[in-house]
């Protein structure tokens, strides 16, 4: 496997990604990309300095030592997934649900709802999702399939902002500020049913 194979399935994976408008996902596969490319960098780095020590144990310098700058320790690099203004960690095996531990942080508070709820339907089916149309938070409904009712601010007339959750017919409010939607977090858990050791959620620091 080489770094430009793993670019151009990312590259792919991004195309895909745009044609069903899923943000959190070309975020996501984004930095994997800038990630790849920084390893591509320290691998074409690491081959010219070798270039460099075998010319010189050949005779071609005189010191045997490359000139090139040093490079940046690889566990150095930033994290594939910095920090966002929420932290969600989901134990699932706590849950008595069968799926690896989901930690969910996107560089903004509404991305990260939306990935989490994401994150429930694929865990807990459509089902799942449809109860929380149920749950009321601060200007309607939760999630919705009908955003373009549910969603309206009545008085003026204009839809709050909302996102869609990729795979699904629902759609999230995110006209909120971060506080609310960590609480709508909480709130979507607890209206499942679901144990409180299995969920932690916090705003970033």
């Amino acid at each position: 496997m080489t770094t430009e194979t793993v670019l151009k399935k990312a590259m792919e994976e991004i195309q895909a990604a745009s044609i069903h408008s899923n943000v959190s996902e070309i975020e996501r596969l984004s930095r994997i990309a800038k990630r790849v490319k920084e390893i591509e960098l320290h691998v074409n780095s690491l081959s010219a300095e070798l270039s460099d020590l075998d010319a010189a144990i050949s005779g071609g310098t005189s010191s045997g030592v490359s000139s090139r700058p040093p490079l940046t320790p690889l566990g150095n690099l930033p994290a594939l997934s910095p920090k966002g203004e929420i932290e969600i960690t989901v134990d699932w095996a706590a849950c008595g649900v069968v799926r690896p531990k989901a930690l969910v942080s996107e560089r903004k508070a509404s991305e990260t709802l939306v990935a989490f709820i994401t994150e429930l339907g694929a865990a807990l089916g459509s089902d799942a999702l449809r109860r929380l149309t149920r749950l009321q938070v601060n200007r309607g409904p939760l999630l919705s399939e009908n955003p373009s009712v549910d969603f309206v601010n009545a008085k003026r007339g204009v839809k709050y902002a909302h996102h869609p959750i990729p795979g699904t017919p629902f759609h999230v409010i995110t006209h909120s500020s971060t506080d609310e939607k960590i609480d709508a977090i909480r709130q979507s858990w607890r209206t499942l049913g679901l144990p409180p050791g299995g969920l932690s959620v916090n705003r970033a620091t």
